[in-house]
């Protein structure tokens, strides 16, 4: 078996995120459908805490979810397009990551997308939208 060896640094970073505020950028994005047949955009995030490391989170963004669908739209400066409807890659903003427990075991533990952080908006924000960690 080949090994590839890694400094503690490393392991470290490839472990998930604690709860909190982090620097984000879109990578991609396609509309998709879900499971339950409601229609979605699926986004590809760069994660990036203050010492630079970063990770990869997916986040799915439903029409069901009006406050963050718009709170994305706001961190990412697209106020305006999300009328209309946008394209959300390149842009970049502050979100807040969750820890998403796997109930099963049988994965690991994974950041997930509770919110995107906005610029006071007067819309009020919601604190999880996943169950908590």
């Amino acid at each position: 078996m080949r090994i590839t060896p890694r400094s503690p640094e490393e392991i470290a970073s490839m472990q998930v995120f604690p709860r909190g505020d982090y620097e984000f950028e879109v990578l991609a994005g396609r509309d998709d459908v879900s499971r339950a047949e409601n229609e979605m955009i699926v986004l590809t995030l760069r994660v990036s805490d203050a010492n630079g490391a970063s990770r990869f989170v997916t986040d799915y963004l439903l029409e069901k979810w009006p406050i963050k669908l718009r709170h994305a739209a706001e961190a990412c400066g697209l106020l305006e397009q999300y009328k209309a409807g946008t394209d959300f890659v390149g842009k970049t903003g502050k979100l807040t990551l969750i820890i998403e427990k796997n109930k099963d075991k049988q994965f690991p533990d994974k950041n997930a997308v509770a919110d995107y952080v906005v610029k006071e908006s007067g819309v009020a924000g919601i604190k999880f939208l996943r169950r908590k960690a």
